[in-house]
């Protein structure tokens, strides 16, 4: 398999050796969105920067996400690498535009936006149109689009499968929540018992929001104005989710009647 998989990569300065401890590392898929095909190697810090062909500045990627690839390496690994679309990045910190996303990513990142911004749009491997009407069409064609795959499944055979052990601290994240619980201890429970998120990440309200959000973990499949039966289990029952999504404008409705009062 790891031969097979290596045979596909583009011709590149990396060694076969180096091919092959990255793939390892990746687990043979890409490691941005987990795709196992066309798999390539990428330079996490480019060669004009003084990068080395090393297996720790060796990135797996495949085709469609090579091709897309920001030349700034902070970029590459804080954005690019973190969210696998668009609409995660928004999913995250709990936006309505890809604006407003990454502006509360500059903030987190101490980046001017401006600045950040213009790397992103003019970057000349940027396509942003090009990845949002392939995700429309594979929703289409398959119900669902291009991501990270959510904690509490895995990708197999093109399909979302239950992964049991990931599961059980999807339906406690929603269980916490509705005996009272806020995002933040949540996210702190999590990280006091070293449970770790899909990507190995430190846990933060905002990624507790965005599972408690995801009407995926019902079984259902949204990209944008649409939505469908997706053809994973489903998680959480569709009437626990409604409390949840109760819950949460009942608790914003609070916080906002709160931090009025205080103006006043």
């Amino acid at each position: 398999m790891l031969i097979k998989v290596e045979e596909k990569m583009r011709e590149n300065d990396f060694s076969s050796q180096t091919k092959k401890q990255a793939l390892k590392r990746a687990n043979n898929r890409c490691e941005r969105c987990w795709s196992e095909k066309d798999l390539e190697c990428h330079h996490r810090l480019s060669l004009q920067l003084d990068g080395q062909s090393t297996p720790e500045n060796c990135i797996i990627l495949c085709h469609t996400c090579h091709k897309i690839a920001p030349q700034d390496s902070f970029l590459l690994q804080n954005y690019f690498l973190r969210f696998a679309s668009t609409k995660e990045m928004m999913k995250f910190y709990n936006t309505k535009n890809e604006e407003e996303a990454l502006r509360s990513f500059c903030l987190e990142a101490n980046l001017d936006f401006q600045e950040t911004y213009h790397k992103i749009k003019n970057d000349p491997s940027s396509h942003v149109s090009s990845i949002k009407d392939g995700m429309e069409k594979c929703f289409q064609e398959k119900g669902q689009t291009g991501f990270n795959i959510p904690l509490g499944y895995d990708y197999i055979d093109k399909k979302l499968v239950e992964n049991k052990r990931e599961s059980i601290q999807v339906r406690r994240i929603f269980d916490m929540y509705l005996i009272g619980n806020s995002m933040d201890r949540i996210a702190k429970s999590l990280n006091d018992e070293h449970i770790s998120t899909k990507q190995n990440k430190t846990w933060h309200a905002n990624t507790i929001a965005v599972i408690l959000k995801n009407p995926l973990y019902t079984g259902i499949v949204h990209w944008q104005t649409h939505s469908r039966q997706g053809g994973h289990q489903p998680l959480i029952s569709q009437d626990i989710f409604n409390q949840v999504q109760e819950l949460i404008k009942k608790r914003k409705k609070i916080i906002r009647f709160s931090q009025s009062s205080r103006v006043h």
